[in-house]
């Protein structure tokens, strides 16, 4: 009954998270997902997300929210060399205000930020994890 529920004829054609259910995480889907800001430290095998918002304490927009707040780039980047050394992908969350707007830290976050990935696309985009993640606490 419960393979049932699961099958799909398009199901090697469309991708499909693990978000929808109680207990079920890093479990299910096209790829799995686990808490918010996760970080393995260790290769997962299959591919997997993880969720980060650049406001270091919520996921939408906060009126009252200082730079302190904001991830700076180098962390960014940090956490996107970690999440592609453990075969991740890196999902960003920016919370707009109530008006569509993007707050001018989060463009300036994010400008610095594609600037980085676009100098190192070819070392981001279609890679594959190696087999050690960490050389140190510094190099993965």
């Amino acid at each position: 009954m419960l393979k049932k529920l699961f099958f799909s004829p398009i199901k090697n054609h469309i991708v499909v998270n693990d978000r929808w259910g109680k207990g079920v995480t890093g479990k299910h889907g096209g790829f799995l997902t686990y808490s918010d800001h996760y970080d393995p430290g260790h290769i997962v095998e299959r591919k997997w997300e993880n969720c980060m918002t650049l406001d270091k304490n919520a996921w939408g927009y906060r009126r009252d929210m200082k730079a302190s707040d904001v991830y700076t780039v180098y962390e960014l980047v940090t956490q996107l060399i970690r999440t592609i050394s453990c075969n991740g992908n890196l999902l960003l969350n920016v919370g707009p205000d109530k008006y569509g707007r993007i707050d001018p830290i989060f463009v300036d976050r994010l400008t610095e930020f594609g600037k980085f990935i676009n100098f190192f696309e070819e070392a981001i985009f279609g890679t594959k994890p190696w087999i050690h993640q960490s050389d140190s606490a510094m190099i993965w």
